[in-house]
């Protein structure tokens, strides 16, 4: 394996050209840090979990932007702020939400036979991109979200430490959003269907 520089800087750089390694070592180097301050923000374990992991996501999916960014810390706190002030709004309006969800059930009812293929090929998509994950990756996601464990049971399931855990689920979260992004269909249901993997 290559030297890695303990730069900052430089590792945004080596980020920027996709070396996972780099990204690694950022991700172990602030993730307590950003979770803590969206824990502190929000005083909920599981909202602050989100948080990070969207924060993380987002870093890895806007990569060739890096270079840019002088202070990596700085970078990422701001990330965090605003996907938290974000998420505020969104639940200020959770009635509206969820009367829209309670619309697209409904909706689901009266699918065309093309809709209901659009959500078999979805479907497809989504356990096909899953499968094509590294095999530590696949694992630690299905365990996630299809048993419902929490990282520190991961961890111990798979001997592994929990900080790897949160990075494999984050990398497979990237992988699913990007394979999804130019999905053809548009009906509410693959939208809500989507919103498990965001």
């Amino acid at each position: 394996m290559h030297k890695i520089p303990h730069s900052d800087v430089d590792l945004l750089k080596l980020i920027a050209q996709g070396d996972q390694h780099a990204y690694q070592l950022i991700f172990e180097k602030y993730w307590d840090s950003i979770y803590n301050t969206a824990l502190l923000l929000t005083k909920s374990p599981a909202f602050a979990e989100d948080i990070a992991q969207d924060v993380f996501a987002m870093l890895w999916e806007k990569r060739t932007t890096l270079p840019t960014i002088e202070k990596a810390q700085s970078f990422l706190f701001v990330t965090a702020r605003n996907i938290i002030y974000s998420r505020f709004r969104k639940l200020a309006s959770d009635k509206a939400y969820r009367q829209y969800i309670q619309h697209c059930f409904q909706e689901q009812q009266d699918t065309s036979a093309h809709e209901q293929a659009e959500y078999r090929e979805l479907e497809q998509t989504i356990l096909r991109t899953i499968h094509n994950l590294s095999p530590q990756q696949q694992k630690a996601f299905r365990l996630s979200r299809f048993q419902g464990m929490q990282h520190k049971e991961i961890a111990q399931n798979m001997g592994l430490s929990p900080l790897t855990i949160k990075s494999y689920i984050v990398q497979a979260i990237v992988t699913l959003r990007r394979a999804l992004a130019n999905h053809p269909s548009r009906s509410l249901i693959i939208l809500w269907t989507l919103s498990f993997f965001l």
